[in-house]
């Protein structure tokens, strides 16, 4: 019985999608406020605003149930780059500045409601989730002595650059960042029928991190001295970025990506006009 309760409700509920639909594609960009985030390195101080921007492509296929119910699912692809910048002074006076960048490439999914999506202006709410697939990044700190002298100690991708007074480069056994990282997400906007084609997005957006996003695991750096040398580099044994002494016995907080910003897009329309129900009409174009 239990089945064929679900069958009759799966066949109603097709039959109500199917009688009026719509697909759209396009891309979309946005710029976002990015944030490494961790509660003791926050509690301290030294974030400074870092700001990135993200660009995609995005199908989605839209519905209203029981001619009622505005509704879909859309699939998206984006490159997002991700990251925090820093500054702090020390007791003794010097001072540093310091960045982490982080560029994923993001598969997301989304489920959508609104306003009716055939109207010259519509509202839109999202929410959905994303995995993230690390493709690079780039961890650098400069120290400023008193007398202007610089200390800087910068790695992409593993590799290594140890800069005091002389140059030393180097290789990671391990990256700094771990290579995958999941977010869940929510968006608010409005969508305007440019053409009887063409539909253009604005929204805002908030991502929240569920991911650890540093690697903690035991590293060393390989120098390309003469003879060559191999030195432990614990990064993350410290409670606060950037902020020793290092620590074996240090319990530092978790770290995540956590972005929010604004998004622009504009998308392509694939529908039936001759659906013309009359809850589901549009605007006549000339």
């Amino acid at each position: 019985m239990k089945r064929i309760i679900n069958i009759l409700l799966l066949s109603i509920i097709t039959g109500q999608v199917f009688a009026q639909n719509e697909g759209r594609i396009g891309f979309f960009t946005g710029v976002n406020k990015t944030i490494l985030s961790n509660a003791k390195d926050a509690a301290f101080g030294d974030y400074v605003p870092t700001y990135k921007p993200t660009i995609g492509v995005d199908a989605g296929y839209h519905f209203t149930l029981f001619k009622t119910l505005p509704m879909g699912i859309s699939v998206q692809l984006a490159a997002n780059r991700l990251g925090q910048n820093y500054y702090g002074k020390y007791q003794d006076s010097t001072e540093y500045y310091a960045y982490s960048r982080l560029n994923y490439i993001r598969p997301g999914l989304a489920i959508h409601f609104g306003s009716n999506p055939r109207r010259l202006v519509a509202f839109t709410f999202a929410g959905g989730a994303t995995y993230g697939l690390l493709t690079g990044y780039q961890e650098r700190y400069e120290l400023i002595r008193y007398n202007n002298d610089r200390f800087v100690f910068d790695i992409k991708n593993n590799d290594v650059e140890w800069y005091d007074t002389v140059k030393t480069k180097g290789t990671l056994t391990a990256p700094l960042y771990n290579k995958t990282d999941l977010t869940v997400f929510g968006s608010l906007g409005i969508d305007v029928m440019l053409t009887r084609n063409l539909v253009f997005g604005i929204s805002g957006r908030f991502d929240y991190g569920l991911s650890q996003v540093e690697n903690r695991n035991k590293m060393n750096i390989n120098f390309e001295t003469n003879p060559p040398s191999t030195i432990p580099f614990q990064p993350y044994n410290m409670n606060i970025k950037y902020r020793g002494p290092v620590d074996v016995n240090a319990k530092r907080d978790p770290t995540s990506n956590t972005f929010y910003g604004i998004y622009l897009s504009l998308k392509y329309r694939i529908y039936n006009r001759e659906k013309i129900e009359f809850w589901y009409k549009e605007h006549k174009w000339d």
